[in-house]
């Protein structure tokens, strides 16, 4: 009964934007005030929770003319204030826990400051950001564009994240860097040094 009544508020919040998806999972909840652009490039699996005011905006690019996709798997918890922004393509695996203020960008602007075209009007360019099952992104947490995040990694809350993180690895800081990683002959965590 609870899943039903969480279905269909989602539909009441955001019922037009729910329905123009490219695809739409099963007893999701999607809280109030999402933002989508271009909704025809976005997957979300079922069982997703998607807090509120969150905002999943896929960009045309020039390797992505059609734009840029989002997928976000099965059984994923999102916080409010979610933010992906893609120009090439945001994969979020099943199973990943994402806490509120998150920003996922795989998209950039032109930086060619000889141009005398405005940055913000300079063509955009893309690299895929994964975020691999079972992940853990802590609040207030941004991943760059180019970046995958490893099976059962966790990332520390206010970090920023410019590269890779391996699988079953802890990350924190600006720029994030690994401080421990799983050991699973003792399962426990261990320092970096």
């Amino acid at each position: 009964m609870k899943k039903q009544i969480k279905t269909t508020l989602s539909y009441l919040f955001n019922g037009l934007v729910l329905l123009r998806l490219k695809k739409y999972g099963r007893n999701n909840y999607i809280g109030k005030r999402l933002q989508v652009h271009l909704p025809q490039c976005i997957i979300i699996g079922s069982n997703v929770r998607l807090g509120r005011d969150c905002r999943l905006s896929c960009y045309r690019s020039s390797d992505y003319p059609n734009g840029g996709t989002i997928h976000i798997g099965d059984n994923c918890y999102i916080g409010d204030h979610f933010s992906a922004l893609s120009g090439s393509e945001i994969v979020i695996e099943n199973d990943v826990l994402i806490a509120s203020y998150v920003s996922v960008i795989a998209e950039n602007h032109g930086m060619d400051a000889s141009s005398s075209t405005k940055y913000g009007l300079q063509p955009l360019d893309g690299k895929p950001v994964i975020i691999k099952k079972g992940a853990w992104i802590g609040e207030k947490v941004i991943i760059l564009q180019g970046v995958t995040i490893g099976e059962k990694s966790i990332i520390g809350s206010g970090s920023v994240v410019t590269k890779t993180v391996p699988d079953y690895c802890m990350a924190v800081g600006n720029p994030a860097k690994i401080i421990k990683k799983w050991d699973s002959n003792i399962n426990e965590w261990i320092l970096i040094k």
